[in-house]
C-alpha cells in the first residue's frame, strides 16, 4: 500500500542552520485513506491521503499548519480518527489543531445563505 512509515524525525543542515523534518501517519483501518502530516524543515503541512491513487496523485486535502520553525517537536504530534473513521484530526500537545475528512461534508443552510449588507443588518 505504500505509506508505511507511521513515524520519522530527520535532521539535516543547510548552511550553519540544523532543520528537523517531522512525519507522522494514520491509514484508516480499511486501509484506505490516511491522514499525513509532514515538517520539511521550513513548512508543515496536514494531508488527507487516498490510499487507492497513484503515489503522486494521493493527496485529496491539505491544510498549512505551520510556516516558520514550531514550537513543537515530534513527540508532541498525534494522528487520530474519529470513531467513525470519517474524520482525522491532528493533535498537537494533545490539541486538535487541523481536521480533514474523506468526502465532502455539505453546506448547512446556515452557510449558503448570502451575505447581509450593513443596511440590512440595521434594520
Amino acid at each position: 500500500m505504500g505509506l508505511v512509515i507511521t513515524s520519522r524525525r530527520t535532521t539535516h543542515t543547510e548552511g550553519d542552520m540544523e532543520l528537523e523534518e517531522m512525519f507522522d501517519s494514520s491509514v484508516r483501518s480499511a486501509g484506505d485513506f490516511a491522514g499525513v502530516f509532514e515538517y520539511d524543515g521550513e513548512t508543515g503541512y496536514f494531508y488527507l491521503y487516498d490510499m487507492s491513487r497513484e503515489e503522486s496523485q494521493r493527496v485529496l486535502a491539505a491544510i498549512r499548519v505551520v510556516g516558520t520553525k514550531p514550537d513543537f517537536d515530534q513527540d508532541s504530534i498525534e494522528i487520530k480518527w474519529d470513531k467513525a473513521e470519517r474524520r482525522v484530526g491532528l493533535f498537537i500537545r494533545g490539541a486538535l489543531w487541523a481536521a480533514l475528512t474523506q468526502r465532502p461534508v455539505p453546506a448547512s443552510e446556515e452557510t449558503m445563505r448570502p451575505a447581509r449588507s450593513r443596511r440590512s443588518l440595521k434594520r
